[in-house]
């Protein structure tokens, strides 16, 4: 099979999981049903998914991949690997909440731990991409307590907003992590994050965060 028609199919894999996922619920939605809702069966399936997992954790990589590059396509801060982190960062949870049928199916994938666990991974390979050539630092195990304490409030706190039990705004919610995860790489330069985040905010009201999620998570048809 041709490069152009594996990606074709695996794209019409994605597009017919992504919808029984919004109409049914991650947790209710079993790889039969995807693969018989795709035409396929269950062995061709898993030549390009393991698990439903997989599909879950492509379509988040997708989203922050589509996030990323809108941000460097403006050259925002296009040579400050923190603030792209930090904008990037705060505009994803936003778009993550922009659509409810998405937010719902963040929330209900939040709560499964091998979910959790390579979403972290995901993120960790992203930014560690980011910092090739730049005068950061890091060590791998300062990254990974970052992005996992983030990512570990982030879906606690998003989880009660969604269930309506933090008396909190989105933007607050989304304001504290970020600096929680800024404060634990401890960098130590001169670094305005205030601003940072007054950028991102004006750069997220700039952007059509509704389309960003349709281009990304294939959705076109769901919601």
């Amino acid at each position: 099979m041709k490069d152009s028609e594996v990606n074709t199919l695996k794209e019409h894999i994605i597009k017919t999981a992504s919808g029984l996922f919004i109409k049914y619920g991650y947790g209710k939605t079993t790889i039969r049903q995807i693969a018989e809702s795709a035409g396929l069966g269950r062995g061709h399936l898993y030549y390009y998914f393991k698990k439903k997992e997989d599909i879950l954790l492509y379509l988040y990589k997708e989203l922050l991949e589509k996030i990323y590059g809108t941000i460097a396509d403006r050259k925002i801060k296009e040579n400050d690997i923190i603030a792209n982190y930090i904008i990037s960062q705060y505009i994803y949870t936003h778009a993550i909440a922009t659509s409810e049928k998405v937010f719902r199916l963040y929330i209900e994938a939040s709560n499964v731990r091998s979910i959790r666990k390579e979403y972290i991974n995901i993120l960790l390979n992203l930014f560690k991409e980011k910092l090739v050539g730049s005068n950061y630092n890091f060590s791998d195990k300062d990254l990974y307590m970052n992005i996992a304490i983030g990512c570990a409030g982030e879906c606690e706190l998003l989880n009660q907003y969604y269930e309506g039990t933090l008396d909190a705004e989105l933007d607050d919610i989304i304001i504290n992590v970020v600096k929680t995860r800024f404060a634990i790489l401890d960098i130590h330069e001169n670094i305005d994050l205030e601003k940072i985040i007054q950028e991102a905010k004006v750069l997220k009201d700039d952007m059509n965060l509704e389309k960003i999620i349709r281009d990304a998570v294939e959705l076109n048809k769901f919601i």
